[in-house]
């Protein structure tokens, strides 16, 4: 046999694990042997290196962190506590200096404010309003605690709206589909017993902030909420009357970043205050 003819017999490799002649043989390349087809993989060949590799691997893996323990709680203590342990921790504050100011609701913390607050403001502006209109209180049950007439029924208060869209005033720039209308009293600390009524419109997409400021804007009223400087004592609050359906409800203050649609509707009587919420 001549050495072509048997170079050209001289093809393919004898696997490792089996000894069978394979023509398209397969590397490993951990214990660098050739194996078949049968046995390519590295556990079908039980391949030696790899399991000794592999097992060492397992090793690091399942071995305790002890050496990067100190690391791991420092880690921790970078991220933030999660919800739940925060609500645990919020639920047993005793509640003590500055955080009772913090829990007490609105009214509370007008009612510490004592005689310079919003709410003895309003208080005082109710009572004047009430003696003026003491004889018509006694014979209507209809009257607002402003003393002012609101209208009973569906069909008073689309007569209601569509008088006060004829004289309310506000910023031109405002669509008419977007605009509320509403009646707004500046209360102030002069005795003035007939304290005027503004007709206005706001835009009832905007925050209650902005509102604000427009009905201060419309009604020339020195407005400095905007100062970095200003104290609580100088900053103007805005209030909505409460319903008449609650006795002695005090009216609720609304957060300057609400929505307009959401606090604020037509016909609404609104409250323009001078005065700080807490002591």
């Amino acid at each position: 046999m001549t050495d072509a003819e048997t170079g050209m017999l001289d093809v393919g490799t004898h696997c490792k694990f089996c000894r069978q002649l394979d023509f398209l043989p397969f590397h490993c390349e951990y214990c660098k042997g050739d194996f078949c087809g049968a046995h390519r993989t590295r556990q079908q060949h039980q391949c030696e290196t790899w399991n000794e590799s592999e097992k060492q691997d397992q090793t690091l893996i399942s071995s305790p962190l002890t050496q990067h323990d100190n690391g791991g709680q420092y880690f921790k203590s970078l991220l933030p506590e999660k919800a739940h342990v925060r609500v645990q921790q919020n639920s047993t504050n005793t509640g003590t200096g500055s955080d009772l100011g913090r829990n007490r609701s609105v009214r509370e913390r007008l009612e510490m404010a004592g005689q310079t607050s919003a709410l003895a403001k309003l208080k005082s502006f109710f009572q004047r309003r009430t003696t003026t209109t003491t004889t018509t209180l006694s014979s209507s049950s209809s009257l607002s605690s402003n003393g002012a007439k609101k209208p009973q029924g569906p069909a008073a208060r689309l007569v209601e709206l569509a008088k006060l869209k004829k004289s309310a005033v506000g910023d031109s720039q405002v669509p008419v589909g977007n605009r509320v209308y509403v009646y707004c009293y500046v209360v102030s600390d002069q005795e003035t017993e007939n304290q005027p009524r503004h007709q206005l419109f706001l835009n009832k997409m905007w925050p209650v902030g902005r509102a604000l400021d427009s009905v201060a804007s419309q009604l020339n009223v020195n407005n400095t909420n905007s100062h970095a400087t200003s104290s609580s004592k100088e900053k103007l609050f805005l209030y909505r009357e409460a319903s008449s359906s609650v006795k002695n409800a005090v009216p609720a203050l609304l957060e300057p970043s609400a929505r307009v649609h959401t606090e604020i509707h037509d016909l609404d009587t609104l409250f323009l205050v001078r005065g700080h919420l807490e002591p």
